[in-house]
């Protein structure tokens, strides 16, 4: 059997949410974040104790409710205006920006490498985004100074009932599934499916 101990995450992806009713659920084609850094949660757990190995690998487990906070190196700024964080201006490299996140919702999507180089494939259907901040850091030597984004959200459960909050995919030992665990985490979705 594959290793499953996780190495790192990649492939950060949102997909702003057109649609969440109870009779349906829209979420238009992913928008790459290239310069993720981490992500962490806050576990809404309380009774539950983890220890350092269970934190290795992919679990499967609720996550609803949980805080989540996503650091970006970079956000190019008009992969702001694809996500609906105001108007770019391509002729003057300008973000008309508005960061309020109020009910701006997302599916977060990302890859989880393994030790196996048999990454897995995450879907979280519902990123309810509920803050934009930024950090400033210095790089090495005389670098300059690179502007973080800090996104922050909570997972929650899509209106549509009959819809899984979340889906996982993992990556076949002869890789022929390649093409269907990209598409999975970044083509547009619509359910309930015809």
């Amino acid at each position: 059997m594959s290793k499953r101990a996780a190495t790192g995450f990649k492939g950060i992806a949102l997909a702003p949410v057109t649609e969440n009713t109870l009779t349906s659920y829209k979420a238009s084609a992913a928008e790459s974040l290239p310069y993720a850094g981490s992500m962490s949660r806050t576990s809404k757990e309380s009774t539950t104790d983890l220890y350092y190995d269970d934190d290795l690998y992919a679990q499967i487990k609720d996550v609803m409710g949980e805080d989540v906070e996503l650091r970006m190196a970079e956000v190019p700024l008009d992969r702001m205006a694809d996500l609906g964080l105001g108007a770019y201006d391509e002729t003057s490299d300008t973000l008309e920006a508005d960061f309020n996140a109020a009910g701006k919702e997302y599916a977060l999507r990302f890859v989880v490498d393994t030790v196996s180089g048999l990454p897995f494939y995450f879907n979280y259907r519902l990123f309810q985004l509920t803050g934009i901040k930024f950090d400033n850091f210095t790089t090495k030597k005389d670098s300059v100074t690179v502007c973080e984004v800090i996104l922050t959200g909570v997972f929650k459960r899509p209106n549509l009932t009959s819809l899984a909050p979340w889906a996982v995919m993992q990556l076949k030992e002869d890789k022929s599934n390649q093409a269907k665990c990209t598409s999975f985490i970044s083509a547009a979705e619509n359910k309930p499916g015809a």
